[in-house]
């Protein structure tokens, strides 16, 4: 069992824009996908995550990004595609915390 909320949605996100995102609650932090990410920030679908494999050595797991394997998580990844909130082509999945956001921003300037 992983430490996923019960429900994908958490509360607002604290990313770029208060009235932003839903925040995906995954071990105690809130988070967001990369689908919510290309679309917060209105650039075409993959954008983030190039933007995550380019800067991949600068960013820390389980601080800055966690990696969703889908044999692990995938009763979660599913309820997570059906709510909209990841591609539905994903198969593993990379969700940013705010620290990671924000480090990518900076990485990929």
């Amino acid at each position: 069992m992983s430490d996923c909320a019960d429900q994908p949605c958490g509360t607002p996100g604290p990313f770029p824009a208060a009235a932003g995102p839903r925040a995906i609650r995954f071990r105690g932090q809130d988070t967001l996908s990369l689908r919510q990410l290309d679309e917060l920030n209105r650039v075409p679908k993959g954008t983030t995550f190039r933007r995550f494999k380019a800067c991949r050595a600068g960013l820390v797991e389980g601080r800055d990004f966690f990696r969703l394997d889908a044999g692990e998580h995938s009763a979660w990844l599913a309820s997570l595609r059906e709510s909209g909130l990841i591609y539905p082509s994903s198969v593993h999945v990379v969700l940013l915390t705010e620290s990671g956001y924000r480090r990518l921003m900076e990485i990929s300037r």
